[in-house]
């Protein structure tokens, strides 16, 4: 088994999970998105990336194949990036999720990115990401997945309502209270 680390990032849309997934990238980790499988997963529907049809899809997903399909999709790609590289697990927003990354990465470090909602959803309503849209219905659909539970099981929460250069500061200490330096 290999050495290589992983770690699962959580937290509502426009928390700053992007932010630390780059840091992390920037440290030589290699980023995977469980939101690319749902964005992979609408383009081979023909759809177009509209929030909508993103929204859709990954709900149509989880109801058809169950609420860990979208992880169980990933799992080839955590598996060989770790042979080679620390990984970055971006995204997971469900309890599901989590369990079937465990029974197969049992070795793992989740960071749970928690941000007030009047900040996220200024972030999001500024951003041009093709998932973002209603940040209500966004939001309803996410909570409504379990994310609060995964956060609860969080083995680290780091908060994002300072400044940009504090929250960075905040994500170094916190990857550095883990050994990630």
């Amino acid at each position: 088994m290999s050495e290589n680390r992983i770690i699962v990032l959580s937290g509502p849309p426009g928390s700053g999970k992007a932010a630390v997934g780059h840091i992390l990238e920037e440290m030589g980790w290699k980023i995977l998105s469980l939101g690319d499988v749902v964005r992979s997963e609408v383009a081979s529907r023909n759809l177009e990336p509209t929030p909508s049809n993103i929204g859709y899809v990954a709900q149509d997903m989880r109801d058809q194949f169950g609420p860990a399909i979208v992880m169980e999709r990933l799992l080839h790609d955590i598996e060989a990036a770790v042979e080679h590289n620390h990984v970055v697990i971006d995204g997971l927003r469900q309890i599901e999720e989590l369990e079937r990354l465990q029974s197969s990465q049992p070795r793992m470090i989740v960071i749970a990115v928690e941000a007030p909602e009047s900040d996220r959803r200024e972030r999001i309503n500024s951003r041009l990401r093709s998932d973002d849209g209603n940040f209500d219905e966004r939001e309803a659909r996410e909570w409504g997945w379990g994310l609060e539970m995964v956060m609860q099981l969080a083995d680290l929460t780091i908060k994002n309502d300072q400044t940009e250069g504090d929250f960075r500061a905040s994500i170094f200490n916190s990857l550095h209270s883990i050994g990630v330096e």
